[in-house]
């Protein structure tokens, strides 16, 4: 799929700059193209595109692709998506996303966050993420019924069909709905019958970070992982003269000691022996290796201006 981005002719030389020298004009969402995704699964988890996936209780995970740094892009994509869903905003759940090209910033082409781009650039990506998992959840519905889908509404995490009042929830729903064909194009709600965009919501990302169940990056851990501090050269444009690497290599944890380019990394088991590394390592000298200034000094320059 895509769509039109409106943006200046100033935003539109960053991006294209920003891009690496490409054009990036479309809106793609993984997943719309099979169901490859819900197969993996199984039919336990409803998974119809890169964004987001829908469990038997009813819970729908979000794949927030933009960190949360403060600026609240869990949140707002969750609205985004949860609005063209018809789900219940309670069931909402947020989860970062792995590495992937699948999740690549739509104007910039890398995984990437900032430049306050997180939810205008996503805008109509997520809200198509939502509006197929909507569409598909409705045609199981009406597959399970043998109605028309056009006779059927969703609402609140629910599938409803109209006349006989007869409903599911998309937790009943997942087992079907991962049978069938992601659509290719899809309508997208008339802003005017927003129920979740524009009202006043609680972050989704608080709690946690008040509660201490928040995993930030110094928190990650993975088997194998080292922690690198880097010494660098205390004036700009300094190179590196001489260092001392035995000092450090004796602190225990520290595995390597790296000359790089502007400076010594110590590597270490940890942060902790990789900071005491650096400490005791003997400190980088530096030169400087900039252009020569000006032979005149700042009193003829202040001459200069007064005459």
């Amino acid at each position: 799929m895509s769509a039109i981005l409106n943006c200046s002719r100033r935003n539109f030389l960053k991006s294209s700059l920003l891009a690496g020298g490409g054009l990036i004009l479309g809106v793609h969402i993984p997943g719309l193209n099979g169901s490859a995704k819900a197969a993996e699964q199984g039919s336990s988890t409803f998974v119809p595109n890169a964004f987001l996936r829908i469990a038997k209780d009813g819970g729908v995970t979000v794949i927030g692709n933009h960190s949360e740094m403060g600026q609240g892009a869990y949140t707002s994509g969750a609205m985004t998506i949860a609005e063209e869903l018809d789900a219940d905003w309670t069931k909402i759940r947020v989860e970062p996303a792995p590495v992937d090209p699948a999740y690549n910033h739509p104007i910039y082409g890398v995984q990437i966050t900032g430049g306050s781009t997180s939810t205008w650039s996503e805008w109509d990506r997520l809200r198509k993420a939502g509006a197929a998992a909507r569409q598909m959840l409705l045609a199981a519905a009406a597959q399970t019924w043998n109605v028309d889908p056009s006779t059927c509404r969703t609402g609140n995490g629910h599938v409803i069909h109209a006349s006989s009042q007869r409903r599911l929830s998309y937790g009943e729903l997942v087992e079907k709905a991962s049978t069938l064909t992601p659509p290719q194009n899809v309508t997208l709600k008339d802003p005017k019958d927003f129920k979740i965009i524009g009202k006043a919501i609680k972050r989704l990302d608080t709690p946690d970070k008040t509660n201490g169940k928040a995993v930030f990056g110094l928190d990650v851990n993975v088997p194998g992982m080292l922690v690198a501090v880097v010494a660098r050269p205390p004036v700009f444009g300094g190179k590196l003269k001489s260092f001392n690497a035995d000092k450090a290599k004796a602190v225990p944890g520290v595995r390597y000691v790296v000359e790089i380019e502007r400076g010594v990394a110590v590597v270490a088991d940890g942060f902790w022996p990789a900071k005491l590394g650096r400490a005791v390592a003997h400190s980088a000298r530096s030169t400087r290796d900039l252009p020569k200034r000006p032979a005149w000094s700042r009193r003829m320059r202040v001459k200069q201006f007064q005459h």
